[in-house]
């Protein structure tokens, strides 16, 4: 279950150039393998997996709305495709900005769900700061000090506009729709996640440098929880 902090009321999709669709009961579907290593092999072993995102309740405090949602693409990460899909917060705030929250802090915040006393401005920091809608290239999203590096690295940067193929992808809207890639790249890493606005994250990928650990995910299928069943 992760915790996902999503738009007041009052904010329309045009307002803010798109949205993060994290209203309750909005889930995707994802197909793809988890790449890792075996020994004495040089190109490990390749698990094919099936797995799903699923906003599983929403919250409104402080002027952030937060969702509870079940199992981001990055808790394949380091698998063998066995993973169990664990509990993170992400939170929204009113200028569209994401934050993702996946440590030992996640318990306690799901414990203050319902405290009408909790002051949830304090809990988004720069550091779990991943996205920013609406997107365009060359944003970036991360603490100061990473804001400062010339070379993108230690933040995540969104790169050029793209044609999203979603044609065969189940719940999809007809028509052309626009993608963003966002990427964080360090030393010993990547991650990336190509961005469509109104839908959410279509592609995942992790790939690790040294040791043999990969993730690469595609939307198969996309339920929008603002639908009518």
């Amino acid at each position: 279950m992760v915790l996902f902090a999503v738009a007041a009321p009052g904010w329309s999709q045009e307002k803010q150039g798109g949205d993060f669709p994290l209203t309750e009961g909005t889930y995707w579907l994802y197909r793809g393998f988890v790449r890792s290593s075996v020994k004495g092999s040089e190109t490990g072993k390749i698990t094919h997996v099936t797995w799903k995102t699923e906003v599983t309740r929403v919250a409104v405090h402080d002027g952030l709305t937060i969702a509870v949602v079940r199992g981001m693409p990055g808790d394949l990460d380091w698998s063998e495709g066995d993973a169990t899909p664990k509990l993170s917060i992400v939170i929204r705030t009113r200028d569209a900005k994401f934050y993702l929250i996946e440590n030992d802090d996640v318990k306690s915040l799901l414990d203050e769900l319902d405290n009408p006393q909790y002051s949830w401005q304090q809990v988004p920091i720069d550091d779990d700061w991943f996205l920013q809608l609406p997107l365009a290239e060359g944003k970036k999203f991360c603490d100061a000090n990473g804001m400062k590096r010339d070379d993108g690295r230690y933040c995540w940067v969104a790169g050029p506009p793209h044609e999203a193929h979603l044609a065969k992808v189940k719940g999809i809207p007809r028509g052309g729709h626009v993608a963003y890639r966002v990427e964080y790249v360090t030393l010993p890493d990547d991650m990336e996640f190509d961005f469509v606005s109104g839908i959410g994250m279509v592609t995942y990928g992790y790939h690790h440098h040294g040791t043999i650990a990969d993730t690469e995910l595609h939307l198969i299928e996309f339920h929008d929880g603002r639908a009518a069943p």
